[in-house]
């Protein structure tokens, strides 16, 4: 990786760039932020740390350069200074630098703030960015319905697949119901904190009894497969529905539901961190609910940052804070709320790009996204859901239902 170093001060800077190059970095140093944002231009570093007072150009003043360019807006810049108020580091983190070191600082301090940089950068490389849609055919490694057997369950036909389970309609043999079986193969995945992840979605949801939020029945094991069963939806997500078209009073009983899910699972203390449409289900009443809590957390858990930067979520829906890899808060699944009631009145998502960092600078630095002229009476409910600052952005989830329920009573109780 490269490093770009940005210190007026000659001994620091020089101790920097040495121990970064003692590491096996590549390092350009600059004095000033006028000449840190030309080397960044030119060179495009994967990384950038700079010390905050500076002449000519100080490092907020450079970030925001870096911020309004789209060629650098992606770059990840860690905060350098011996200010420790706290108001010049909220500054810093809402002008959108990824980390923040006072000086003095130790070397494994930055040299852990770096690698936790590296790591981001890396899972997203992986992921190759941009969230992948449920396959509806099984991976080479995924077991076949036929392979499977769990007691107390007739397996019908494998309908969908996610990141670290497969999904299967059943027949739970004691009363005939038609339900949806999760699977998580534990003998091909040994990763123990994705058998963590499919635990705690068990103890999430069970704590959990409503209406908008999908019902689950039971937790095993069962040779070397982990299940849950649940509520099963047989008309999916609502995508294919965004795709349709739906009328603005649609668009606005959905997010209504979805609200009130969202405020029965933040009461328990529940972060769900991956609200999005294909997490979104129909039932055939025409009523939604939420699923997959896999990466949700208590908000005790979820109030700290996550692993220096960690990005957990699907990019085209992530808060500005989860794409910063901050804390994240009930005000995080709020805005993607906001993403959702956007596509489902526009019908297409309201940020788009071909890389995710562009993606993730979009969501931490454009404004939220406006409305064509038919929907422009809820450009102040979206301005508020999508907000920049979590702290500016509707109180809580029921806030949600009464102002739609005030403004547009019609609304609220439509159903699909």
């Amino acid at each position: 990786m490269k490093i770009l170093v940005v210190d007026d001060e000659v001994t620091i800077r020089t101790n920097l760039v040495l121990l970064l190059r003692k590491e096996g970095f590549e390092v350009l140093e600059a004095s000033n932020g006028k000449t840190a944002l030309a080397l960044a231009r030119e060179q495009a570093p994967g990384l950038i740390i700079s010390d905050v007072t500076m002449p000519v150009l100080d490092g907020y003043g450079l970030l925001e350069q870096l911020r309004a360019d789209p060629l650098t807006a992606h770059l990840p810049l860690i905060f350098l200074s011996a200010h420790s108020d706290r108001a010049d580091q909220r500054r810093g983190m809402n002008l959108g630098a990824d980390d923040y070191l006072g000086k003095p600082f130790s070397r494994n301090e930055l040299l852990e703030a770096v690698s936790a940089r590296i790591r981001r950068s890396q899972a997203l490389d992986r992921s190759d960015t941009l969230p992948q849609p449920v396959r509806l055919s099984a991976g080479p490694t995924a077991p076949s319905s036929t392979e499977l057997d769990v007691k107390g369950y007739r397996i019908v036909r494998k309908i969908g697949s996610g990141g670290m389970s497969d999904v299967f309609l059943a027949i739970r043999e004691a009363d005939q119901r038609e339900l949806a079986l999760k699977v998580l193969d534990t003998g091909l995945n040994d990763d123990v904190s994705l058998l963590h992840r499919f635990i705690q979605e068990y103890a999430l949801l069970a704590q959990i009894d409503h209406p908008n939020v999908a019902k689950i029945f039971d937790q095993g094991f069962a040779d070397e497969h982990a299940f849950l069963s649940m509520e099963y939806f047989p008309g999916g997500d609502i995508k294919r529905r965004i795709a349709a078209g739906m009328t603005q009073d649609q668009a606005l009983g959905v997010a209504v539901q979805l609200a009130l899910a969202l405020q029965q699972i933040h009461r328990q203390g529940i972060v769900h961190r991956d609200v999005k449409p294909d997490n979104v289900m129909l039932r055939q009443d025409g009523s939604i609910a939420l699923i997959d809590f896999g990466i949700a957390k208590h908000a005790d858990h979820a109030a700290g940052p996550t692993l220096h930067g960690e990005i957990v979520g699907s990019p085209h829906y992530l808060s500005p804070e989860q794409a910063a890899g901050r804390a994240v808060t009930a005000a995080s699944d709020i805005y993607c709320l906001g993403v959702i009631l956007y596509e489902m009145l526009v019908g297409q998502k309201p940020y788009q790009a071909d890389r995710v960092e562009v993606l993730l600078a979009q969501h931490l630095f454009s404004p939220p996204p406006r409305l064509p002229a038919q929907h422009a009476a809820v450009q102040d409910l979206l301005d508020c859901l999508m907000h920049k600052d979590p702290g500016l952005r509707m109180d809580n989830a029921q806030a949600v239902v009464d102002y739609i329920a005030a403004r547009w009573p019609q609304a609220a109780g439509t159903r699909l």
